[in-house]
Order: C-alpha cells, then sequence, then structure tokens
C-alpha cells in the first residue's frame, strides 16, 4: 500500500507526493515493514554483488571483447578510444540511464551519471594522490583539453535542463557534440603537435610531451586478474599490441579460479574471496577472448556481455529504488550517491594501483575525459531515441521530450561547473604536481559537493523534489 505523506510548513505549501519507480519494478520478496525490520541488508548484499559483477565483467570480459573488434576493424587508438572504447567503459552508467528513462521514467540514470562524474572529478584524483608514494607531474595538455571539452558540455547540458525538459532537439545537439568530440580525439596528435610548440614559444621548454602508450602495456600486463584496469581513452588508450599471448604472461591463477595471483596482498586476496562466486558464474557463461583459444569468439563474448551487464544494471536499479523507497530517499539521491559510489569502486582501485606503479597523470586525464562521455553518450543518446519514438508513436513533434522530475538536477550540473574549474585551479596552484596535500584537498572538496548536492535533492535549502509517496 503506497501513502499520500505532503510536506506541509510555513515555507512550502502543500504538495502531492511523488510516486514511488519502485512500481516498475517486479513486487519485491518482503513488504515494507520487514524490509525496515532488517532484510534490506539483502538488497544492499545483493546490489553489493551487482556492482562487483559489473567490474569483471566490463574490465576481464567486455573491454577485451572491444579490444578484438577494433584490432581486426584496424581502428587506429584515438577513433578506438573514443567510439568503441568509450560506449564500454560507460556501459554501466548507459544501461541505468537506460532503465531511468525508458521503464522508471525517474532520475536515477541522471542522478547516477552526476554522482560519477563528482567522483571522476575529485575522487579519482584524491585517490591517486593519496595513494602515490611520490609526487606525480602531471601534462598540462591532456589535462586542459579535456577539462576544457568537459566545461563546454555541462554548460551545454545546464542549459537544455534548465527548464526540466529536454527536447529532441536538444538531446540531438548533445549527440552532435559527442560526434564532435569524436573528431577532436581523431585530431588529437595535430593537436598535441601545437600545443607543444606553444608550450616551447611560451616558457621555453625543451621537453616533449610523454607518449605514455609504451609505458600503459607494462602497467596493463602487471596487474592481476579481477582487478579493475585502466583501459583509457584518447592519447591514452591500452595499445592494441596488447595481445591474448601478452595477456597471459601477467599473474595467473594457476587454473583454480580461487587461487589469487602470486604475490597479492590482504586486500587482493579478500576482494578474490568476495568476489568469487560472480566470477564462477561469468567464467562458466562467457568465453574469454584473452586466451588463445576462446580469440575467434569475441563477438560472443561481446554479446553475452551485454546480456549481464543490461541484467546487472536492471537488478542495480531494483534494489537502489527498493532501498530509497524503504527510507523515504528520491531517486535522484540515489542516484548521486549509492548507485555513483557503487558504480565508482572500481575507478578507486584502479586509480590507487596505477598511482602506486607512478602512472597517476593517465588515470586523471581519462576520468575526466569520461564524464564528457558520460553526459554525451549515457544520458543524451537514451533521451534522444526516446524524443524520437514519442515523436513516431503521436506523430506530434511537440511531445519529443524527456522530463526532469527534479529541479535539483540544474543546481547539480553548475555546481558541476564549478566542482571542475576548480580542480583544475587547485591543480594549476599545485603547478601540475599531484601529491598527497592536493589528494587531501580532492577529498574535502568532494565530500562537500556530494553534502551539498543531497541537500539540495532533499528540499534543504530550497524547494526542488516533491515528498515521495511512501510505502507502508
Amino acid at each position: 500500500e503506497v501513502i499520500n505523506i505532503s510536506v506541509v510548513d510555513d515555507q512550502y505549501p502543500l504538495q502531492d507526493c511523488m510516486d514511488s519507480s519502485i512500481a516498475d519494478f517486479p513486487e519485491d520478496l518482503f513488504d515494507a515493514k520487514e524490509r525496515r525490520n532488517g532484510a534490506i541488508i539483502f538488497h544492499f548484499l545483493l546490489a553489493l554483488y551487482c556492482f562487483t559483477m559489473l567490474a569483471i565483467v566490463c574490465n576481464d570480459y567486455f573491454l577485451p571483447s572491444v579490444d578484438c573488434i577494433c584490432t581486426d576493424l584496424n581502428l587506429t587508438q584515438d577513433v578506438a578510444g573514443a567510439t568503441f572504447m568509450a560506449i564500454a567503459t560507460s556501459s554501466p552508467e548507459l544501461f541505468v540511464n537506460i532503465i531511468g528513462t525508458f521503464i522508471t521514467e525517474s532520475d536515477l540514470g541522471v542522478g547516477t551519471v552526476v554522482g560519477s562524474a563528482v567522483f571522476n572529478t575529485l575522487g579519482v584524483a584524491a585517490c591517486i594522490g593519496l595513494a602515490a608514494c611520490k609526487v606525480i607531474n602531471l601534462e598540462w595538455w591532456p589535462l586542459t583539453r579535456d577539462c576544457s571539452i568537459y566545461i563546454v558540455t555541462i554548460g551545454v547540458l545546464t542549459a537544455v535542463t534548465l527548464d526540466e525538459k529536454v527536447d529532441w532537439y536538444e538531446a540531438l545537439i548533445l549527440v552532435l557534440m559527442y560526434i564532435t568530440y569524436f573528431f577532436i580525439m581523431w585530431s588529437n596528435g595535430h593537436l598535441m603537435k601545437l600545443a607543444k610548440k606553444l608550450e616551447v614559444k611560451i616558457i621555453g621548454s625543451k621537453t616533449v610531451l610523454n607518449d605514455p602508450e609504451s609505458s600503459v602495456s607494462e602497467v596493463y600486463s602487471s596487474v592481476g586478474p579481477g582487478i579493475y584496469r585502466w583501459y583509457l581513452h584518447g592519447d591514452f588508450t591500452v595499445s592494441n599490441n596488447i595481445t591474448s599471448d601478452d595477456t597471459e604472461k601477467s599473474p595467473k591463477r594457476k587454473g583454480r579460479l580461487m587461487c589469487p595471483p602470486a604475490g597479492s596482498g590482504l586486500i587482493e586476496k579478500v576482494w578474490n574471496i568476495f568476489s568469487w562466486p560472480v566470477s564462477l558464474l561469468v567464467f562458466i557463461s562467457i568465453p574469454d577472448c584473452r586466451k588463445n583459444h576462446f580469440r575467434h569468439l569475441y563477438p560472443l563474448t561481446f554479446i553475452m556481455c551485454i546480456v549481464w551487464i543490461g541484467t546487472a544494471s536492471y537488478l542495480n536499479a531494483w534494489m537502489m529504488t527498493t532501498i530509497g523507497n524503504t527510507f523515504g530517499v528520491p531517486d535522484s539521491v540515489m542516484g548521486l550517491t549509492m548507485l555513483a559510489a557503487g558504480g565508482s569502486l572500481p575507478e578507486a582501485f584502479s586509480s590507487i594501483i596505477m598511482a602506486r606503479k607512478g602512472m597517476g597523470a593517465m588515470g586523471i586525464s581519462s576520468s575526466v575525459g569520461a564524464n564528457t562521455l558520460n553526459i554525451l553518450l549515457c544520458l543524451a543518446m537514451p533521451w534522444f531515441i526516446k524524443c524520437i519514438v514519442q515523436i513516431a508513436q503521436t506523430g506530434d513533434a511537440s511531445t519529443g521530450y524527456v522530463e526532469i522530475m527534479s529541479e535539483g538536477v540544474t543546481y547539480n550540473c553548475f555546481s558541476l561547473l564549478g566542482c571542475v574549474l576548480l580542480l583544475y585551479a587547485v591543480i594549476a596552484m599545485f603547478k601540475f604536481q599531484l601529491g598527497k596535500w592536493l589528494g587531501f584537498t580532492c577529498v574535502i572538496m568532494y565530500f562537500i559537493f556530494i553534502s551539498f548536492s543531497v541537500l539540495i535533492e532533499m528540499n534543504v535549502f530550497f524547494f526542488v523534489n516533491k515528498p515521495l509517496c511512501v510505502e507502508i
């Protein structure tokens, strides 16, 4: 039973409640009272395993299959990174927004993308800075390039969501921006040469912008199975020269799925034990195209990964919606916090690994660039498709729009814009050197931003969301 709980006080007028998205999912095994009395722990555990499945499937199966596709199509690294690799790395956020757009018709996907963007902007920098054994020197050009593109993208997204709806032509603009982004990444080599000439002209530098590709292969192969590895976009993509033979030279489990790689630390051993059921499930159901004898099955690997990513994303959205409904938390807040945090855990692990191996500069640029793709792909594409479907059904172009439920999304976009500007300013202030002080600063900024965004969505500063209809 769902009851209408309305907020009445001196500041806000009587408001109708906002329907929970829980009705768009199958009926839960437990009712609201049982969940509040402790059964909700099962939903948290299932969500945690779904996050683990997303990390393992994306890292160990999906991305290698996409790498095989790019190799067979003879795509250059920049083109592959801005297209297939971008879609692969953003697939969890893409599926969540597809569910939020077409099934629940809520802000679950928007909140997830915004929350993930905050972590990719500040959280990754914090993890790298705090985990680095020594100060990491950042190249100014990749960071400046990605931050500039991201700032433009956030600005357009903010303008699009101001009226609390996204029209078909606005979604189309975002999609066209992705195509523009693709050509920018495709031309990155020429842009990098121009940037180097500008650097020499301004500061008289004799150094050459690093070519990180040679060291990426070494780092990639040195990270053990089961830990989310970096697959990077643009000039930081993993080289297609990494073959299944190279991969098979990396630490093995010596034929036993339960055994962690040799030399594993305590955290890696705990992770291996925890993730073993999921690892076994995907090991049985998905061909591992990293192995020579399964390499020709990469189309099947690709298809099965799509199935598992879609399934895990649906279960995640279901569990997060149920948890939010149980405690009266809006979908947008669940996306900002739980879904974004769970989806960002692999990035946290991998950024720490990269930092300890001295490759933190790649992680910073890649994480900021991933935010651009999350907006232009994960948000814009489902929005545009839904608009076209609605126009096709009604024959009226005026019906081609997607409604944004929460007014707080626009405020969060403004905050996100300030977030990336602040990150770049702080890094520039530290002379493009990433160390523990910068990492600690990013941690503080991250929690301030998330707290501010959640308070907005919970109507603390001003009214942006109707109260949630609570199930009893």
